[in-house]
């Protein structure tokens, strides 16, 4: 999320716009400052500034130490932090946020955000792979390339969240929350109850509001200011004979020696002081001259996430808004000009025809003013602008507390929601749609809904444990699913498809049979912005909107009215002006527009998938579970009537060995950890072997892993008696080279192991396949792989070497190069380990530099 142009904004009106505070772990005092961190903003902010590899697949056990050392040290300096994840995978790629080196789309849900994110994922993952692989090896190699094109390594969420939720075991100032849906409103509601600021890189949080909020902290204005011995004169010599003379590098070297910090991450210095820049919507508002409530409307009309974008689309609505010779941050005071005059117009200029009525009419009269110099816009194209705007300006609605209990006391009234109550909670319909079909007079209608409502509980709790990935909630609120991309070939399928989507079927069979999944209506739609900007999608309006607000600033200091409220039903009004039905009558006989409820034949899933250079649909019919019990090996049938999940937690392991094809003996042995490890590796070996026979050709023969490479990966993990420990934070001196068969290996297996987590949360059996991200060390894996690091074929415990073999013997390919010895005068391009500099141009790509 973000409004275009507003972090420039900001920037260059600072001084009128921000204040500065300064935090120290001698000021921590009992009364601590809440903050909320936006949880993703933090992931890409803090990956950024260690300058971890990034091309290897992510280096999970210096992240998570990371993560640990950062929170603390906030702790120290006297704040209680809350964190909040995402509760649908919303999170937009930040190219206004971080510099473009850094690059990740995760997923994007609500589905108004899916012209935009498709955009972004070509720009950012797509283009960065594809140039990757068309550059050679010593360039591709070298710092400034690899910083240029930098994407987050897919498991680093993962990592982040095991690191918080073992913290928050023993830390009372810590809170990990995962929202009902987008994380951003969320954040700042939360923030509101406990009075405190939002920590992120995105300008809607200086847009959204709340009562109780007092601001945004930008990530990329917190720095850690140096111990104030580096900064302190020299004493004067008490005689007056000598004077101190000091070379201008002194200090420099004595900063750097004492380990400053860099970025959010702190030095090791026991005396800390955070340096912090804060903004509040009530400033911004009061420097544009608008109300606070009117700043939603503003960032519409500038142009933000939510405003339809497509790839194939030239011409959006902020280019007939504004002339193009007008920067981002003139955009911005046009915008808000033209509220201002419309809410206070000059009785001397203009004879004022009529006061505004109501928010459609603002909108409606802002949206003519700003189209103005368009004389060829029919009514219809207007209609359809002003209904894109209006949708736009809802994202940011927020629901007003209306309780009586205030901080930390206000959480959690139930524990279905820490901010909501289960009449106003998001998340419950998601995990409800089968309570639509239960006939309450049927006799056995009490012991299903019993049922309905124990499976229910089970994932709602398990969700707010953060056991539940933030993909499945994008397939029961949207019905979709956006696999995770990262640096792969773009010549060859993607492992998405290939290694994924297998087990992905499972997923979705699953959580059909246990709580449904919605369908999209397949009726004709209603009107649209394809006409303007290439896509548009529009959410269903249930709200009475016939209420009319005076748009008119406040006379007095007191809170502002919601002037959000009215705007979702006069947006349906713009569809149905002939209607003249009672919205009682609506909602009898006219079902939800985007979302009905279906048996599980109908269940589709739509997958935004790449197919070569682009993302594309494709549409994923929901198999019933029985019917995939049916086709394993040895075919798996529940011990009752009862639905599936209610059974043994055995039943539910069994069926993931048996979907993984690894229900044997020797796997079944493994400790914890070492079986995550196994089914990951077992799994991509297999798919290998089955394409290969399949469609026999030397392309895929040549994908097949070989047992060396296989336990390479094995090895990268760091085993003690056969468990595996955390402390994997290898010392690699050698930066091993970047070829492109390895970094498809890391792909495949990257891709395994994440859809395997996905699998066993969604069975609702974590702490049997537990996660493993936090140790993997994709640098370590590369290096075995090239022989930078020697391969002790002891560092695996036979036991686990001897599952991974298990009835895979002829799945791997022959070894087709001996390893042993590396040549001595290989030359090995250097990787820079520093983040990119946020003064880098495009033009610095004329000069290469190398650590």
């Amino acid at each position: 999320m973000g409004v275009h142009g507003l972090t420039t904004f900001l920037h260059e009106n600072k001084r009128a716009l921000s204040k500065s505070v300064q935090h120290t772990t001698h000021s921590a005092e009992s009364i601590r400052t809440p903050v909320v961190v936006d949880a993703w903003s933090f992931i890409y902010k803090l990956y950024q500034d260690s300058g971890l590899s990034w091309v290897y697949g992510g280096e999970y056990p210096e992240f998570t130490a990371l993560v640990i050392r950062t929170i603390q040290a906030w702790i120290d300096v006297g704040f209680e932090v809350y964190f909040v994840f995402d509760g649908i995978d919303s999170y937009l790629e930040p190219m206004h946020i971080v510099p473009k080196a850094l690059t990740h789309t995760i997923g994007p849900c609500p589905e108004i955000k899916f012209p935009t994110v498709t955009l972004r994922l070509c720009q950012s993952q797509i283009q960065h792979s594809l140039l990757f692989f068309r550059t050679s090896q010593n360039s591709r190699s070298t710092g400034r390339f690899l910083n240029e094109t930098r994407i987050l390594p897919p498991l680093a969420r993962s990592a982040c969240v095991l690191a918080l939720l073992s913290m928050a075991e023993r830390l009372n100032e810590l809170h990990v929350h995962f929202a009902d849906e987008e994380g951003d409103p969320f954040a700042v509601e939360l923030a509101g109850r406990v009075g405190g600021y939002v920590i992120g890189n995105d300008s809607d949080f200086v847009v959204l509001n709340s009562e109780g909020y007092k601001g945004y902290i930008p990530l990329d204005e917190m720095a850690w200011l140096p111990p104030k011995s580096l900064d302190a004169p020299p004493d004067e010599d008490p005689d007056g004979e000598f004077q101190t003379v000091r070379k201008p590098k002194a200090r420099k070297k004595a900063t750097s020696a004492a380990g400053v910090g860099k970025g959010i991450i702190p030095s090791d210095s026991d005396t800390l002081t955070l340096l912090i820049t804060t903004y509040s919507p009530e400033r911004l508002a009061a420097h544009l001259k608008i109300p606070v409530t009117l700043l939603p409307l503003l960032g519409a009309l500038v142009g933000n996430d939510f405003t339809s974008r497509s790839e194939n689309s030239r011409r959006n609505v902020q280019t007939q808004f504004f002339e193009r010779h007008l920067t981002l941050g003139q955009r911005i005071e046009r915008a808000a000009s033209t509220i201002h005059k419309i809410l206070n117009p000059d009785p001397h200029k203009n004879r004022v025809k009529h006061n505004v009525g109501s928010v459609m009419d603002l909108i409606t009269r802002a949206v003519n003013t700003l189209l103005a110099r368009w004389t060829s816009l029919g009514s219809g194209e207007i209609e359809q602008i002003i209904e894109n705007i209006v949708n736009a300006t809802l994202q940011y609605a927020i629901p007003k507390y209306q309780g009586t209990l205030v901080g930390r006391d206000s959480l959690w009234p139930t524990e279905i929601c820490p901010l909501h109550d289960p009449d106003t909670c998001s998340l419950l319909p998601m995990v409800s749609h089968l309570f639509e079909g239960v006939d309450a007079d049927t006799p056995e209608a009490d012991e299903n809904t019993q049922q309905l409502i124990e499976l229910r509980g089970m994932y709602l709790g398990a969700y707010r444990r953060g056991l539940i990935p933030e993909k499945a909630m994008d397939i029961l609120s949207t019905s979709s699913y956006w696999p995770r991309l990262f640096l792969e070939n773009p010549d060859i399928e993607t492992v998405g498809r290939t290694i994924g989507r297998p087990i992905r079927l499972w997923m979705y069979a699953i959580l059909a049979d246990s709580i449904g999944l919605c369908k999209r209506d397949e009726t004709e739609p209603e009107p649209n912005l394809a006409a303007i900007s290439g896509q548009a999608h529009t959410s269903d309006m249930n709200e009475d909107g016939d209420e009319i607000v005076d748009v008119v600033e406040p006379n007095s200091e007191d809170e502002e009215p919601d002037l959000l409220a009215p705007l979702k039903g006069e947006l349906r009004k713009l569809h149905l002006p002939q209607q003249e039905e009672s919205l009682e009558e609506q909602q009898t006989h006219a079902p939800p527009p985007n979302n009905v409820h279906a048996t599980p034949k109908t269940f589709k899933i739509i997958e935004h998938i790449r197919r070569g250079t682009r993302i594309a649909e494709e549409t994923i019919d929901v198999v019933p579970l029985t019917a995939l019990f049916s086709t394993l090996e040895a075919p798996f049938f529940p011990s009752d009537q009862r639905p599936f999940l209610l059974g043994p937690q055995t039943d539910a392991l069994t069926v993931l060995l048996r979907a993984l094809r690894s229900d044997s003996l020797q796997v079944r042995a493994l400790k914890a950890e070492q079986l995550t490890v196994a089914l990951s590796l077992r799994w991509v070996v297999y798919t290998l072997w089955k394409r290969a026979n399949e469609s026999p050709s030397k392309e895929r023969d040549q994908e097949r892993w070989t047992q060396r490479e296989a336990r390479c990966f094995l090895a990268s993990f760091t085993w003690s008696s056969g468990t595996l420990i955390s402390d994997n934070l290898v010392s690699i001196n050698e930066r091993p080279p970047v070829t492109d068969r390895n970094v498809q290996l890391s792909a495949q297996i990257l891709a395994s192991l994440e859809s395997i987590d996905e699998l066993a949360a969604v069975l609702l059996i974590p702490d049997l396949i537990p996660h493993v991200s936090r140790q993997f060390s994709g640098k370590k894996f590369h290096a075995l792989l090239t022989g930078v690091i020697p391969l002790d074929e002891t560092a695996v415990p036979d036991p686990l070497w001897n599952a991974c073999l298990d009835g895979l013997e002829k799945a791997f390919s022959a070894a087709k190069e001996n390893f042993t010895k590396r040549r001595k005068n290989a030359v090995v391009a250097s990787i820079s380990s520093e983040p990119p500099s946020s003064q880098m141009r495009s033009f610095a790509l004329l000069s290469e530099s190398t650590v």
